[in-house]
């Protein structure tokens, strides 16, 4: 779930018309922006820039907290985050990432707008990142995450935000070579004869599925080992179960 993306099209739906908003979207909308101006293209602008605001410091105060209250059963006034309910809309891993922030640390107190802002947007920062990503992998083992974790860390960090264009299957790898660097740190693939180790990948990965057809997926060859690396793995990624 895009919540940060959601609440920038929220605002920018009913500034410019462009798309149609939630059953009493405006309203709420209206009502938490309703001290800074209401809904207007400069509020929108703000809420865009959500991901780049201050950690500690939220541009429109209280906002989030009577967004998210009025919004969604994972935040309560009171109680604070619902650590169940917010399982139920995020990855238990971005959860974890975020549990201190996330946490009321005084039991004996209600949340806050600031304690509400803090853990959301910790969320909201930490939702693309790419060792939360693989953190999130639900069929790679604690082993496979911990080779992918530190192959990523052997390239340029500029290069980290395109672990998640992977999810997209493009022709092109999106980090060069990364591919090759996991699966040969794992061992799934014998360099002698030049064969993939199935059961092992399956083991370490969850894929590719049972049954699924392969048979052509080693046949991917081109000069390139990265490339090659690349292809065929997807290839059994995206092989459908028969």
């Amino acid at each position: 779930m895009r919540l940060l993306a959601l609440l920038a099209v929220y605002l920018l739906s009913l500034v410019f018309g462009c798309h149609a908003l939630l059953q009493g979207e405006a309203h709420i909308l209206a009502k938490c922006l309703s001290n800074y101006g209401g809904l207007n293209a400069a509020n929108a602008e703000r809420l865009e820039r959500y991901k780049q605001w201050s950690p500690n410091y939220e541009e429109v105060p209280c906002f989030t907290q009577c967004y998210l209250s009025e919004m969604f059963d994972f935040y309560d006034k009171v109680a604070g985050f619902n650590g169940q309910r917010l399982r139920q809309r995020f990855s238990p891993a971005l959860v974890e990432a975020c549990s201190s922030q996330l946490r009321l640390h005084d039991q004996s107190s209600d949340s806050s707008c600031e304690h509400a802002y803090v853990g959301f947007h910790c969320l909201v920062s930490l939702e693309n990142d790419p060792f939360v990503l693989i953190e999130s992998m639900p069929n790679a083992t604690r082993a496979a995450k911990s080779v992918m974790k530190q192959c990523l860390q052997q390239v340029e960090q500029e290069q980290w935000s395109r672990l998640a264009d992977y999810a997209k299957f493009p022709v092109v790898e999106p980090i060069p070579c990364y591919t090759r660097c996991f699966i040969s740190q794992l061992q799934l693939f014998d360099e002698r004869t030049r064969r993939w180790r199935l059961p092992a990948m399956r083991q370490s990965l969850g894929v590719p599925q049972p049954a699924a057809p392969v048979s052509g997926c080693a046949k991917r060859r081109g000069r390139n080992p990265c490339a090659n690396f690349y292809e065929q793995f997807t290839c059994f990624v995206m092989a459908a179960k028969v």
